[in-house]
């Protein structure tokens, strides 16, 4: 994610840590500080020194803010590579270093870290009033065990983009701004879009969980057990295997585009009709216009439960930091309004508070085509899921996209749900008590 609004990387988690071994063996890997700009600061023996580790752009800025108000407090900001990020917390909290002090939390991997102890629970520095101005779906991806691990300081929403002159050309009614398509319609209408040269849809992260769980999710099933582990008997049941269905049907009529393909270019270049994307898709193609009319949706659903994929980044506390109260004192201003307005200034991120997300919806500037697009995203972090809190998200969300492509590439679905569902069991044995 280094783009405004940034989507999943193309490299997952787990394919990210793979390289952590390697780099205990090695040293870390570089990684580029900037000190906070603090101004007149109390004696130097009075200043707490904190060490942030993050690839979120406009970290330094967002520093800069925070310690203007709090002189007090000194954050270095290592910026390293989204990959490097997760192999450096890897190998620096597993080896038990007090730094860096505040680390940067992909909310699916707050599980994982919380079993292994990385993170202060910080239930005593924020009141329900402070964690109740976020999304809901934010706050639940934070809590581990009851305990609150993480707060959140990006968010993400999803939406249905669309071509509009391919719908009218083809004389298919869009959906209007409240309409909230089925999956069927969307299956149906990519059908009567697919021509020579041109698909009829396709999920921006089509062989990822994140974007693909409402399809299950709508069926009124769950991702993962209750437990937090057990898949077999849920990822392979009927409701999966009717939901992958349609999936895979997409892809054997060849209405969805195989292989490894730029979601977002096909559609630029209009041989992409329509198409699941984040709200950075907007702001895309405002800044970079477009050469026909579009516009976006709410999520489709399949006429029950309304499932729309979020999470992004948070931030947490080193357990074994020698400034805990310090840093939980930035992370009390960085999950803020205030502080996510200051991180607004500077990068266009989509924010965790729903009064922020409210101030989106009410903008006059939002008011007309191209920017109502993001009143329409707003408004959909109200029906936003969290991807499964599990401790063994890696592996989950590996395997599962294992089956995924093989769906993609015309497997039989149930063969191909309890093969991942077998394989992932087997990994989840590590987590069992």
């Amino acid at each position: 994610m280094s783009q405004s609004f940034r989507p999943s990387k193309p490299v997952s988690r787990r394919t990210a840590l793979k390289g952590a071994t390697a780099t205990a063996a090695g040293g870390l890997l570089s990684s580029r500080s900037f000190p906070g700009r603090a101004t007149a600061a109390p004696a130097a023996q009075d200043v707490a020194s904190l060490t942030w580790l993050t690839d979120l752009p406009a970290g330094p800025e967002v520093v800069a803010a925070f310690t203007a108000e709090n002189p007090d407090i000194q954050i270095t900001v290592e910026e390293v590579a989204f990959r490097d990020l997760f192999q450096q917390n890897q190998v620096r909290l597993g080896a038990g270093q007090e730094s860096p002090d505040i680390i940067s939390v992909d909310a699916p991997v707050n599980s994982s870290y919380g079993l292994r102890g990385w993170l202060l629970p910080l239930d005593q520095y924020f009141t329900p009033e402070q964690t109740g101005a976020w999304v809901p779906a934010q706050l639940e991806s934070s809590l581990y065990e009851g305990q609150l691990l993480s707060v959140p300081v990006w968010n993400s929403s999803q939406v249905l983009y669309y071509n509009l002159d391919m719908l009218t050309a083809a004389g298919i009614t869009p959906p209007g701004e409240t309409e909230r398509w089925t999956w069927d319609q969307v299956g149906e209408a990519a059908r009567a879009l697919t021509a020579e040269g041109r698909f009829g849809f396709q999920f921006e992260q089509f062989n990822r969980i994140y974007q693909l769980q409402p399809l299950a999710q709508g069926k009124g099933v769950p991702v993962i057990g209750e437990d937090g582990l057990t898949v077999k008997g849920i990822i392979d049941s009927p409701e999966w295997v009717e939901a992958f269905t349609w999936f895979s049907q997409l892809h054997r009529d060849q209405i969805a585009p195989g292989g490894e393909v730029e979601v977002g270019e096909l559609f630029r270049a209009q041989q992409l009709a329509m198409t699941i994307r984040g709200p950075w898709g907007i702001q895309e193609f405002i800044e970079t216009p477009l050469d026909f009319q579009w516009r976006v949706a709410p999520h489709p659903y399949w006429g029950g439960e309304i499932h729309v994929p979020t999470d992004s980044w948070h931030l947490g506390v080193n357990a074994r930091s020698r400034y805990p109260e310090q840093s939980a004192r930035f992370l009390q201003w960085v999950s803020s309004t205030a502080g996510a307005t200051v991180w607004r200034s500077h990068e266009a991120i989509w924010p965790a508070q729903q009064e922020l997300l409210d101030e989106i919806v009410n903008d006059p500037a939002n008011a007309e085509w191209p920017n109502r697009a993001y009143v329409i995203a707003a408004g959909e972090s109200e029906h936003g899921t969290p991807r499964p809190l599990t401790v063994g998200y890696l592996e989950y969300e590996e395997l599962l996209s294992d089956a995924f492509e093989d769906i993609r590439n015309g497997s039989d679905v149930q063969e191909s749900l309890s093969g991942a569902a077998e394989r992932i069991e087997r990994e989840m044995q590590k987590y069992r008590r």
